[in-house]
Formats: structure tokens, C-alpha cells, sequence
């Protein structure tokens, strides 16, 4: 089996990935390569995977690469962790925003800055989907690059790949369901979850004790509505004022982090908006996990410190799961809707519970959405459907029809405006609008 990582020598994800790989699954004579424009740190990440491997007994080929097209050849799996330019993009796109007074839009997946966000990176998965067609057609593309719900609406509409989206945000932690639990006094351990919706936008539909079957939403339900808040720290004390609104306002209680839900709606006084690029690290903070990278690489510094910080997410888990036939169920995934979520389109993409089996995920049936939250998600989704649509073709009046649309975006005028000066001033990497 071949996988092949494009964004090889990112600090957050790509050890995620050989940890997995090498630590946890231990893969024999299978194939890794890490592919990354940044030479110094693909080929760091490499070294520091060979060495694992090497002390781990274990004989995965593992290489690094900055050419992905003589990366693809006969992969089987394409895992897709990459933003173009991603820092440095979002400040000029933040600059022209804070000038129109809309800072607040400057978002990484909602609002004006994560339609910008979407058109680089769709534009960027174009070009990969494009190397995969013709270099490994068969091959599965895994996709953690936001704003990933419409870059995968993209790829599914516009190419043959077939892919599915990896964000785990809807857990609230590294592994599983853990926050809300905890709120009414159970273990993570303790609770069967349900939650879907679209990514970013999830919402809690079911949560029952595993071993009585009780059903427990009533009392989340009413704890969010008037419990004692007391053991909970300030920071906790506004999510659940956030959530306790929104409970109110939607029927339903959300499932992630309210600041990420925020991002799909009208700014809001209460939410934190950021004023620095959604992105991991500092240019000095990258500078040190570069040489961290490098010791490690060199045996100057234990392996276990490479995966301190990891990502929620893992691909790789499913990616075997699919191809050695096995069954399985995942709390999450962003896949093509399939009828999961009655309310929505049978081909939109949205975030589902799934089941693996025989090499192919099945979407599991979701209870139904109170109608309002149903209809937000629906206009939420045709605005990611005319994203994928502007972006591929390069449509302007699309473009501003998704302005007219969005409902996070209130300021109408100034949106059209700002967002001709952020198509212009991003026009390098976004030919075909020009």
C-alpha cells in the first residue's frame, strides 16, 4: 500500500501521520512519501521517520519529495494537509477586510475571508486532483485542507476522485467525545454520542449511557438551560452562555467549539473573532519545531517529543479500514450526504456518522434537525455548493451571489467591494478569475 502525504513537512499533521503509521499500526513493506514545497522541512520530517522506523523494527519505505507528480504514481491513498501561502494570504486578505471595517470576516472557513480561503485552496486541489487522475486514478484522496467542506464539495462535483473530510473539532478533544459528558458528571467512556450537521456546524442529535440506555439529552438539555455553572472555569462559563443562547435559538446543542460555529453566522458580541493568522505557529515558533524536527532526525533528541502536539484527526486509521475490508464505525466523517440527513440534498457534503465495511463507508441515518436549524444548514450548503462552482470556473457573479447569500456576511456593500480588492490583490494565485 502507498500513501502519499502532500503537506509532508507540517509540524501539527504530518507527525500524526507517521505516528500512526509507524508506531501505532507498524506497516511492513509499505510505502510513505512526504511531499512539501519547504525541502528543509519534508526532508527533516523524513529523517525523523526513518529513524523511528529504523528503531522501531519497522520497514516502511519513507521518503520526501517538493515534486508531487513523481509522488503519485501507484498511490493508493492521497492525504491532502496543505495551505497555500496560507499565513501570508490571510493577512492581506485580513488588511483589506479591517479597512472595509468587516476585521470580523477575516475567518478561515466562514464569512468573506474563508470564501477567499476556499477559492486558494480548491484551486490548489484542482491541480492535485488533476496529477491523480492521471497518475493514480483509483487513488483515495484524503482531505484535511480547509475550508475542507468546500474543498470536498469541490473535488466530489468537478472530478473523478473519490474523497472523503477529516475534522474532528465536533469531539472537543484528542480522543472522542469529552466535553460534554463531563458536563452532567460522566465519564467520556460512559456515553454513546451522536452529532452531525456540516463541518464546523455540527449539532448534538442523540447521547444515551451506554450501559443503561438512559437517554441523557434532557439532561444536558436542561443543564446548558439551568444548571450550576459554578465548577466551570470563566472561559466555559461564555461557551455555555453561547451554547444556551443558540439552544434557544435552534433547538439543538452544539457539538465543537462555538467560536468555529461562529464563524457561519452574523458576528456576534461574545465571540472571538481572530486578529492573527488561524494557523499553527508563529514564524519563530516554526523556526524552533524546524530544529526540534532536525534533532530528532539526528538523534539528538528523544522521537516521542515529535508527537507532543498532534492532530485529532487520523486518516490513516480509515484508509486500512477501507482497504483490508474491515468493519468499522466513525464517529465522524465528511462524506457525500447520501440521504444521512433527510433534510439536505442527497448529494450535498456533510458531516456524518459512518460505517466501513467490504472497502466502502456508508453514511448512517441521522434523526431529523429541528426545521430552522435544517434550513440554516441548507443555506449554509448552497453556499458552499456555489463556492466549489465560482471557484472552479472562475465565476465572479457567483461570487458575489454567494455575498447575497451567506448569512455571516451582514455588511452587503462593502462585502462586493472588499471582495473584488481580495480577487484582484490575490489574482496570482487565482488566475481564472482574471
Amino acid at each position: 500500500m502507498k500513501f502519499v502525504l502532500i503537506g509532508g513537512g507540517s509540524f501539527v499533521f504530518a507527525p500524526t501521520v507517521l505516528e500512526d503509521i509507524i508506531v501505532k499500526h507498524k506497516l511492513a513493506n509499505d510505502e510513505l512519501v512526504l511531499v512539501d514545497l519547504n525541502a528543509e522541512a519534508v526532508e527533516a520530517m523524513s529523517g525523523a521517520a526513518q529513524r523511528i522506523a529504523k528503531e522501531m523494527g519497522v520497514s516502511v519505505d519513507i521518503s520526501a519529495v517538493t515534486d508531487r507528480r513523481s509522488a503519485l504514481s501507484g498511490a493508493d491513498y492521497v492525504i491532502v494537509s496543505a495551505s497555500p501561502q496560507g499565513a501570508r494570504r490571510w493577512k492581506m486578505d485580513f488588511d483589506i477586510l479591517h479597512e472595509f471595517g468587516m476585521a470580523d470576516q477575516a475567518r478561515e472557513c466562514g464569512g468573506l475571508g474563508g470564501l477567499l480561503n476556499a477559492f486558494r485552496s480548491i484551486t490548489m486541489l484542482m491541480e492535485i486532483c488533476r496529477d491523480i487522475e492521471e497518475l493514480c486514478p483509483g487513488a483515495i484522496l484524503l482531505d484535511v485542507t480547509n475550508p475542507m467542506p468546500r474543498v470536498v464539495t469541490a473535488i466530489d462535483r468537478y472530478t473523478s476522485i473519490r474523497s472523503a473530510g477529516f475534522c474532528n473539532i465536533a469531539y472537543q478533544g484528542p480522543n472522542g467525545y469529552a466535553f460534554l459528558p463531563r458536563l452532567i458528571g460522566k465519564a467520556p467512556d460512559e456515553v454513546e454520542i451522536l452529532t452531525g450537521g456540516l463541518n464546523h456546524f455540527a449539532w448534538v442529535l442523540a447521547m444515551k449511557d451506554k450501559r443503561t440506555g438512559e437517554d441523557l439529552l434532557p439532561i444536558l438539555t436542561d443543564y446548558i438551560r439551568q444548571g450550576d455553572w459554578s465548577a466551570q472555569s470563566e472561559g466555559k462559563h461564555r461557551e455555555l452562555r453561547v451554547m444556551r443562547r443558540w439552544l434557544d435559538t435552534y433547538g439543538a446543542i452544539v457539538a465543537g467549539a462555538v467560536d468555529h460555529h461562529a464563524e457561519y453566522l452574523p458576528v456576534q458580541d461574545d465571540i472571538h473573532y481572530t486578529t492573527t493568522p488561524p494557523y499553527h505557529g508563529t514564524e519563530e515558533e516554526r523556526k524552533r519545531r524546524l530544529e526540534e524536527l532536525q534533532a530528532v532526525a539526528t538523534s539528538q533528541r528523544d522521537w516521542a517529543d515529535l508527537f507532543h502536539h498532534g492532530s485529532w484527526e487520523h486518516p490513516v486509521d480509515i484508509a486500512l479500514a477501507l482497504y483490508r475490508g474491515e468493519v468499522k464505525s466513525v464517529d465522524i466523517l465528511n462524506v457525500r450526504n447520501q440521504g444521512a440527513i433527510r433534510q439536505l440534498p442527497t448529494e450535498r457534503i456533510v458531516e456524518v456518522p459512518i460505517l466501513i465495511s467490504n472497502g466502502l463507508w456508508t453514511p448512517v441515518s441521522l434523526p431529523d434537525f429541528p426545521q430552522g436549524l435544517a434550513d440554516l444548514c441548507r443555506v449554509i450548503s448552497d453556499v458552499f455548493e456555489l463556492t466549489a462552482e465560482s471557484a472552479v470556473n472562475g465565476d465572479r457573479l457567483i461570487a458575489h451571489k454567494i455575498v447575497d447569500l451567506d448569512p455571516a456576511i451582514t455588511d452587503k456593500k462593502n462585502a462586493h467591494m472588499a471582495l473584488d480588492r481580495m480577487l484582484e490583490i490575490h489574482a496570482d494565485m487565482l488566475p481564472q478569475f482574471c
